[in-house]
């Protein structure tokens, strides 16, 4: 891994309160899977997504959305874990995005069920 991607996924880490072992199977992660690393080093670069990564129409900004609507919806139960933690956001939209590559089927179902309540009519799944 280059040292640019360690000290990011340090960062993030740390930024995100994860430990060493989460920072370890995070590196696994990325050194399994060529598109979500080269996705990492794009973001690095240009602090923002390739989306070259697609996996059955998912990419990282979708995830990072989900993980919003998601977060919305914890609002609503009294969770606020990820508030005011964009890094933690970002670590786990990368993390995600391996688990969607090796097993989309569950996260598809997701996509289309688990929503916030933004408002009182909103239809959750599609």
């Amino acid at each position: 891994m280059e040292e640019r991607a360690l000290k990011f996924a340090e960062a993030l880490c740390e930024y995100s309160n994860k430990d060493r072992e989460f920072l370890e199977a995070f590196k696994r992660r990325l050194e399994a899977s060529p598109a979500l690393y080269k996705e990492f080093l794009y973001f690095i670069d240009n602090g923002d997504f390739l989306c070259e990564m697609n996996v059955q129409g998912i990419t990282l900004p979708d995830i990072l959305v989900w993980q919003v609507d998601k977060f919305k919806s914890g609002i609503d139960e009294g969770r606020f874990e990820l508030k005011y933690n964009p890094d933690a956001m970002l670590l786990m939209a990368f993390n995600t995005m391996y688990d969607v590559e090796k097993d989309p089927s569950v996260y598809l179902e997701n996509f289309r069920s688990v929503t916030g309540s933004d408002y009182e009519d909103k239809i959750k799944g599609y």
